[in-house]
């Protein structure tokens, strides 16, 4: 699939560039934003970075798959950002996890018992509960930079604890607090709003 891709890139088809930028720039925007801390930086540095991907797309030898690359040229393109602007959002707190409710989730950071509204995310309530799933996005626009970029690198691009903390320049420990208060927030959002529901 990368092979292919990256073919199609190098010949130039539009077409492909844009399906591949629109899957890419909002992770690329989250991971841009959770090291600069800024919005309108993360912005330059993501066009930056787009920038860069196309010139180097003759060099890109498949060690990594192409997505990942792209994302590490986002990341080196950020932290040297920050470095210059001194404005760094690192939050190395790997030690700071007193307030993760640990006992609600295993060592690999999935949920022990899923919140109450997942039992009820069937085919039917998904068709029906459009609700529901603007709570879940909602919450996870308003989580930290850092945090949403982590969801985005571990459930969409399926990157490991150690190859986020390399991306984002934070050790695995904080990922793995970073992601167990993102979820914990939205576990909280989703129980609080069924058991709204169950009080109608």
């Amino acid at each position: 699939m990368d092979s292919l891709l990256h073919t199609r890139l190098l010949a130039g088809e539009q077409h492909a560039f844009e399906e591949f930028f629109a899957e890419l720039n909002p992770t690329m925007l989250r991971v841009a934003q959770s090291i600069t801390g800024n919005r309108a930086t993360s912005e330059e540095v993501t066009q930056d970075a787009w920038l860069a991907v196309i010139e180097k797309l003759q060099s890109f030898n498949g060690d990594a798959p192409l997505r990942h690359w792209v994302l590490k040229i986002v990341s080196n393109k950020a932290l040297t950002r920050a470095t210059r602007d001194g404005k760094s959002n690192s939050l190395d707190t790997s030690s700071a996890t007193s307030d993760v409710n640990n006992d609600a989730f295993a060592s690999n950071g999935e949920w022990r018992e899923p919140p109450n509204l997942w039992d009820e995310l069937t085919p039917e309530r998904i068709l029906g509960g459009h609700q529901v799933l603007r709570l879940v996005h909602n919450a996870i626009k308003n989580l930290p930079p850092t945090q949403q970029a982590l969801l985005a690198l571990v459930e969409r691009e399926k990157l490991s604890a150690n190859q986020c903390a390399e991306l984002l320049d934070i050790s695995a420990g904080n990922v793995r607090v970073q992601l167990h208060r993102a979820r914990e927030t939205i576990r909280q959002m989703l129980d609080e709003q069924m058991d709204g529901e169950n009080n109608l």
